[in-house]
């Protein structure tokens, strides 16, 4: 039984919008990341200061979580002309709309007896209402009840299966609860596609994820048939290529491939330990995970308490499944009394 890695992928966010086009170079990034450090480690000030310099050094842009950064950080050092500054920024150039987020922001709180803050808000509800303006509330509802459809019985497989064992009546009623709503979500998702293609965020907010998800719950048929659209919609910026990822390898081991991002975890029920599936070229997976947006497979290994280690991967996989389990994989596969040592 494999199970399947469940995990909530942050949207990469864009330009501030100044410039769409600007290449950023290795200096900003250093300049940032050391803010970044030094916001964390309370130094608001040096913090601010360091963004500033980033962004004069880069044409005076930078990406919108940076930008965000420099207002609190401006805020919490009682600079309010300079926290307003870029959050005005942002605000006009990006069409900022996170007002839960600005309401809820601790960080901000030095700033909100200023007048200037009113009309930050003000601004920031209309971009959030002329964006949610677009909104496909239907769509939006029915894929909610999807999503905590999908979601219900998984989030208590792993504990229930610790408790008490991977046969026991307890796991198989899950299993059998799980199997019944997916089949149910991927009706429902499927006649989605198949009237609106994959609508984006400006028509479902964030509820593409809850698309991919219920792919990744399919048969192979329903994931080949699919996963164009969703290639598409990666291209589009409809989807996020993290996710593409995970769906590329559950296809790849599902036509006895070898998945290219180590995404997905199996569970071997003898041992009752989990592994990474059979990846191919373990020692470049991480450059891969990296260029799909995904974190370094050690650290995605470890919420199975899974130790990964790419020299030894081959080696202690087949210790553990045995070679004749591996045959079927294609970078497992011997070709001229050879093991494939390309993949």
């Amino acid at each position: 039984m494999n199970k399947i890695a469940l995990v909530i992928f942050a949207l990469f966010l864009a330009l501030t919008g100044e410039c769409s086009g600007q290449q950023f170079g290795a200096d900003y990034a250093a300049r940032v990341g050391r803010a970044d450090s030094l916001f964390q480690a309370k130094q608001y000030r040096e913090s601010g200061e360091l963004f500033n310099r980033a962004f004069a050094g880069n044409g005076g842009v930078g990406y919108l979580h940076h930008r965000y950064t420099a207002v609190s950080a401006w805020a919490m050092v009682h600079e309010a002309d300079s926290a307003f500054y870029h959050l005005f920024r942002i605000i006009e150039r990006v069409q900022y709309d996170e007002l839960d987020k600005v309401l809820a922001d601790s960080t901000l709180h030095n700033l909100r007896a200023d007048p200037r803050w009113e009309k930050a808000i003000g601004l920031i509800k209309g971009n959030k209402d002329l964006k949610e303006a677009k909104y496909d509330r239907r769509l939006i509802a029915v894929l909610d009840s999807v999503f905590a459809s999908d979601q219900k019985y998984r989030l208590t497989v792993y504990d229930t299966i610790n408790k008490y064992g991977m046969d026991s009546p307890e796991v198989h009623d899950i299993n059998t609860r799980i199997i019944k709503a997916d089949s149910i979500n991927i009706g429902i998702v499927t006649n989605i596609l198949d009237t609106h293609g994959w609508p984006g965020p400006e028509v479902i907010a964030t509820h593409g994820n809850t698309l991919f998800l219920v792919l990744q719950h399919s048969d192979i048929p329903t994931q080949l048939k699919y996963l164009p659209v969703m290639r598409d919609a990666v291209k589009r910026g409809a989807a996020q290529n993290s996710s593409l990822a995970l769906l590329e390898d559950r296809v790849a081991l599902g036509q006895g491939r070898c998945q290219i991002y180590g995404s997905q975890i199996g569970l071997d029920e003898k041992t009752n330990r989990y592994y990474v599936l059979p990846v191919s070229d373990p020692i470049q997976v991480d450059q891969r995970r990296k260029e799909a947006g995904l974190e370094p497979l050690k650290e995605y290994a470890a919420h199975w308490k899974i130790v990964w280690k790419p020299e030894t991967y081959r080696q202690d996989l087949k210790q553990l499944l045995g070679e004749e389990a591996l045959e079927k994989y294609d970078c497992f596969q011997k070709q001229n009394g050879k093991k494939n040592r390309l993949r």
